[in-house]
């Protein structure tokens, strides 16, 4: 008992132990965390890098800016207008009297312009709908954005492990070469064998070249995405998980699109601006109004002096403004059809990548995660039977190639399972 407690001990201590426990705490934590978090912690991590350093982001945000200024401005009302007259008046004898006079006459006006009752409103109105939509096009733009940062970094990471499974087969095939070419008396079968296999490592040194350039053209991507240099440094790690979740029904996509897809609420929301802008081109035949004081003085024989108020507006006699109406009428039909139009997309688009998504978690599903890894010790195991004599180089070349081949096929399937969920959860407005 006493070497048991002992030993105990000595475990509980080891490195071991604390892997052990650490593996148990971390994992409780992720899953408290789990309902918090949508996307890896590394996904997670660019895409607020994104956020941040995006061009474009402040693009729509200075176009959310732009809409609250002319909503500030929808309320404020014009300057007021100031009207002087002067100069001198002449007035000609009567028949009576027979005299006349001269002398000096002035008059100074403030007219206020003030809109109509209720048309300020309605300006407001249009210029709250422009803010509106700049929120959802940014809200939208966010959405691309974290799709297309996830996508190019799960892109980057199977390139990444697709350029180092290439280039293992590459320098198998370089010293399977140079083995067969040190080794006395290789015969006839042996020079076939050797040629078979310098053939082939032509092909395998392609598809590494282009797994390779495949890399660069991702780094650049994402670079210009995150804002950095063409070659700043990224995360080579991100891959992308074997399991993802069960496909989601159909009918429950639409109905979460249909409350929450940003462009389809964009569309509804310039309806509801062209319907304000009718309302706005019929209060446009209404017209405004000024008021103010005035003082009037006419110095000559006499002294006259007084003030008053002056009021002004528009006479609505043949100007109904009924061409702008039809103009508003016809923008909203637009937009109405627009709608139409969008969701019609959206359902295709949603049809598109839900299938998508369904068949390539199908495959992934079907193989077990250490597929790859016996593919791989297969391959090496072909290797070292051919050197023995055991195999001819076809198994050896065939074996080779069905690993690069099932490689390349299963992570093509995982970036394809990824591009769809984020894509899904785009055109949802992140409601799945």
């Amino acid at each position: 008992m006493k070497k048991l407690f002992i030993s105990s001990l000595k475990w509980l201590f080891s490195s071991k132990a604390v892997l052990f426990f650490s593996f148990f705490l971390n994992l409780a934590f992720l899953r408290g965390q789990s309902e918090n978090i949508r996307f890896p912690l590394a996904i997670q991590g660019l895409v607020e890098e994104a956020y941040h350093r995006n061009p474009e982001i402040l693009y729509y945000e200075a176009a959310i800016e732009a809409a609250k200024g002319q909503s500030i401005q929808a309320k404020i009302l014009p300057y007021p207008e100031i009207v002087g007259y002067a100069g001198p008046w002449f007035s000609s004898p009567g028949q009576e009297n027979g005299g006349g006079a001269t002398g000096f006459y002035q008059e100074y006006e403030i007219v206020q312009p003030f809109f109509f009752p209720g048309k300020m409103d309605i300006l407001k109105a249009i210029s709250d709908k422009d803010v509106e939509l700049a929120k959802l096009w940014l809200d939208q733009f966010k959405l691309s954005l974290r799709a297309q940062v996830a996508s190019l970094a799960y892109q980057l990471g199977a390139a990444e492990i697709n350029v180092k499974a290439t280039q293992e087969v590459v320098n198998q095939s370089k010293e399977l070469i140079e083995f067969l070419e040190k080794r006395p008396k290789i015969g006839i079968q042996g020079l076939l064998d050797l040629r078979i296999i310098q053939g082939s490592l032509v092909d395998f040194q392609r598809m590494n070249r282009e797994q390779e350039q495949l890399k660069k053209t991702v780094i650049s991507q994402l670079n210009a995405i995150l804002g950095y240099p063409p070659d700043h440094p990224l995360p080579l790690n991100i891959t992308p998980p074997v399991e993802w979740p069960a496909p989601p029904n159909l009918k429950m996509l639409l109905e979460a699109a249909s409350r929450k897809n940003n462009v389809v609420r964009m569309r509804a929301v310039e309806i509801e601006k062209a319907g304000k802008a009718i309302d706005a081109a019929k209060f446009v035949n209404i017209p405004d109004f000024g008021l103010g004081p005035y003082f009037i003085q006419e110095k000559g024989t006499n002294n006259n002096i007084g003030p008053g108020v002056i009021f002004t507006s528009g006479l609505p006699l043949w100007n109904q403004n009924r061409g702008n109406i039809i103009s508003s009428e016809a923008r909203k039909e637009q937009a109405i059809s627009l709608l139409a139009s969008t969701w019609r997309s959206i359902q295709s688009a949603i049809n598109s990548r839900l299938e998508v998504y369904k068949q390539a978690t199908a495959l992934l599903s079907q193989e077990p995660s250490s597929f790859l890894d016996r593919l791989r010790s297969a391959a090496y195991l072909a290797e070292r039977q051919y050197r023995l004599g055991a195999i001819p180089v076809q198994t050896f070349l065939e074996m080779q190639r069905q690993y690069i081949s099932s490689a390349m096929i299963l992570r093509t399937a995982q970036i394809d399972a990824a591009t769809a969920f984020y894509d899904l959860q785009t055109l949802t407005g992140g409601g799945w």
